[in-house]
């Protein structure tokens, strides 16, 4: 079996990390992580910037499927890591989250790389206030080289970081972002964005 890498990160209100030690291999193996953040009521500005934002991106279809994935898993209590979660609301689409989520997967995917900072230096708070959502809270879970919605979605739910995300009750909203390239190292990125309004 290939070793295969995982990388999460948790962020709130400011910056802890957590990273397994990376493997050699001659073939990528499928990627994760995760991030969380909240604001206290800071006025942020942002400008709405959607230029873009759809090309080679998410179906209708993909977005359902995950959307109905992760509502299937806060419908009921879920261990992550170790932490009981209680059962949290389902959440919602939304079109300015699914924006900045397909626009950060088609980047990571057409410009070969996989983080939650952008190209630009953009953290998901950002692309988020560019796509027009003002956030109090947010959580951005990426995964790389998987093929399938299904395949994507158990992996979050399997690791204590991206479980953590899914399990947020504070959340309301979730964003769906895909990207393929086939001259990219994973070929597939997905991008989830769960947030709540101010």
């Amino acid at each position: 079996m290939k070793p295969a890498y995982f990388f999460v990160v948790a962020v709130l209100l400011g910056a802890s990390a957590c990273q397994s030690d990376k493997g050699i291999s001659t073939s990528p193996e499928p990627v994760t992580s995760s991030t969380y953040q909240e604001v206290d009521g800071a006025n942020l500005e942002f400008t709405p910037n959607l230029a873009g934002a759809r090309e080679a991106a998410a179906t209708t279809a993909q977005q359902t499927e995950i959307l109905n994935r992760i509502n299937a898993i806060r419908a009921k209590p879920c261990t992550c890591g170790g932490r009981v979660y209680p059962a949290v609301p389902a959440l919602t689409l939304h079109s300015q989250l699914t924006a900045a989520a397909d626009k950060h997967a088609v980047n990571m995917a057409s410009k070969n790389y996989f983080s939650h900072t952008g190209k630009d230096g953009s953290d998901p708070g950002t692309r988020i206030y560019r796509a027009g959502y003002p956030w109090s809270a947010y959580g951005e879970n990426i995964a790389a080289g998987y093929s399938a919605t299904s395949q994507v979605v158990e992996t979050w739910r399997i690791s204590a970081g991206h479980c953590a995300n899914l399990m947020n009750g504070a959340v309301k909203h979730l964003g769906v972002g895909y990207g393929y390239s086939s001259n990219s190292t994973y070929k597939h990125y997905w991008v989830a964005l769960l947030a709540k309004p101010r």
